[in-house]
């Protein structure tokens, strides 16, 4: 859902075919009108297998992601393209217009303190 967090799974491997530590870099086409939650555009990957995780802000159902390597360990500078379907929110949630997240709607909150999508 918008607003929720999406791990993907990676691990960078390095010229002589060992996995390697990497900071990777998270974009998308600016034009989309997507942002990611704080601080997660560039994240780093240990030498075993790590999940990065990032929360989606959109109003599209795909966004496409493109992860790039950074560092010694960046080879032709091709990125890794992850492609992330977004569902529309649940019943007794809405989309918010400021913040392009799933929102409890006000009906639902007065039957319940903690309303949480999870």
């Amino acid at each position: 859902y918008p607003g929720q967090t999406v791990g993907v799974s990676l691990v960078a491997v390095g010229q002589r075919n060992g996995t390697v530590p990497a900071t990777i870099t998270a974009q998308y086409d600016p034009d989309d009108g997507a942002t990611f939650g704080d601080l997660q555009s560039t994240q780093k990957s240990s030498t075993t297998c790590s999940e990065l995780c990032y929360t989606i802000l959109s109003r599209r159902k795909t966004e496409e992601v493109k992860l790039n390597i950074d560092g010694s360990c960046a080879v032709g500078g091709i990125p890794l393209s992850v492609s992330i379907t977004l569902q529309e929110c649940p019943i007794g949630f809405s989309l918010s217009n400021s913040s392009d997240q799933c929102v409890c709607e006000e009906r639902l909150q007065k039957y319940t303190s903690n309303c949480n999508i999870s």
